[in-house]
């Protein structure tokens, strides 16, 4: 028969496993995991072909709100499932210019069966299940327009998240989606109008941003950074656990 272990092992199993998760935790949020992801990717130093003054500055039309999503490709993020945490936008380096306001937004990322330059007219037709506010309420936001005169300028205009989403690209597509509540302004903002690259949108011109149908649909989009962090894999996690209750035991047996 094996003997049954001793209380002081059993203390040690128990304190190893907790030390796993801790280990686990510490891991998933330290900077070797974390990374900006800029999409479309391609234009991480290029300035856009065009500026998009959608959805975060539309106050001179006016409107009092607006409805829009913006959907990005899964293929521009290849580091498997992450936690998003923070996203950054650059201003237009013809039109943008420096800025300090308060914007007043409902912000919700959700994962998309919807294909890029195939987003719905019906707004609900383009949310996942797993659609998450991630920032509500009043946003300080900013910008000093940095950078080069021909752009691209730097991603300073900085919106940090609540909730971080917990996002894997293999099973589908990223979708923005924004309530803008109230007459928002800041700067026109870098964007791209190409067909077939990995940014699309819908959005309303009126002045009720719950309405369930978009006004319009293109290929445009802001050129948008993404703050993320990696999310270990069960047997990294598995290993990061047994690695830890080994060392313990060497501990133990040389005490």
């Amino acid at each position: 028969m094996v003997p049954a272990p001793s209380r002081s092992e059993v203390l040690v199993r128990n304190f190893a496993l907790r030390a796993g998760l801790a280990s686990v935790i510490l891991v998933s949020s330290v900077g070797a995991f974390a990374q900006q992801v800029v999409v479309p990717g391609a234009l991480a130093n290029v300035e856009g072909n065009t500026n998009n003054n959608w959805p975060f500055n539309y106050s001179f039309f006016p409107l009092n709100g607006q409805r829009y999503q913006q959907i990005y490709s899964s293929t521009e993020f290849t580091s498997g499932p992450m936690l998003i945490t923070g996203m950054s936008f650059r201003p237009d380096a013809t039109f943008g210019n420096p800025f300090s306001s308060t914007i007043n937004f409902s912000i919700s990322l959700s994962t998309t069966s919807a294909a890029v330059d195939g987003l719905s007219f019906t707004f609900a037709d383009n949310i996942g299940a797993d659609a998450t506010v991630v920032r509500a309420g009043a946003i300080n936001v900013s910008s000093a327009d940095t950078g080069p005169a021909g752009g691209p300028k730097d991603f300073d205009i900085f919106i940090s998240f609540s909730t971080a989403f917990m996002y894997d690209p293999s099973a589908g597509n990223l979708l923005l989606d924004v309530f803008g509540l109230g007459p928002n302004s800041s700067t026109p903002m870098d964007a791209e109008n190409t067909l077939g690259d990995s940014i699309s949108r819908v959005f309303t011109f009126d002045n009720s941003p719950v309405g369930g149908v978009a006004d319009q649909r293109d290929t445009w989009g802001l050129v948008t950074r993404f703050d993320t962090q990696a999310v270990p894999e069960p047997a990294t996690m598995a290993a990061l656990g047994l690695g830890t209750l080994a060392l313990l035991r060497k501990r133990k047996k040389s005490a």
